[in-house]
């Protein structure tokens, strides 16, 4: 069984620095946001979404009409922790590495994406 936790302190003083927050959560320009998906498998926790933000002022931004987001599926019954923890983190890492604003979004196009990173560990982190 997945929870969700906190593992915001236990990433590095430079990623923790570079993220933008919004009630409590984070996102990252690519280059961090990869570096912290690495951190995450390190840890031992899952990326399990991504959602893409704009860093603005008050809140973030979600660019619509057109959502960007990523899920992952669900943990196979007879799948290792750690074997689903680096499966769904090199789906993220594809994610985030492949990002590209839709065609049709003029709007958002030339703009920096910011990757919110859901995050659950195992029953038995912390």
């Amino acid at each position: 069984m997945k929870r969700e936790c906190s593992w915001l302190a236990r990433l590095p003083e430079s990623l923790r620095v570079a993220a933008y927050y919004a009630e409590g959560e984070a996102a990252w320009p690519a280059e961090e946001a990869l570096s912290a998906v690495q951190c995450a498998t390190e840890l031992g926790v899952a990326v399990c979404g991504v959602e893409v933000w704009l860093a603005t002022a008050s809140r973030p931004t979600i660019p619509t009409p057109h959502v960007y987001t990523w899920e992952f599926r669900e943990q196979e019954p007879q799948e290792a922790w750690l074997a689903f923890v680096r499966r769904a983190n090199h789906e993220a890492t594809e994610y985030i590495r492949s990002f590209s604003w839709d065609p049709r979004d003029q709007a958002h196009r030339g703009l920096e994406p910011y990757f919110n990173l859901d995050i659950v560990c195992n029953r038995e982190e912390g």
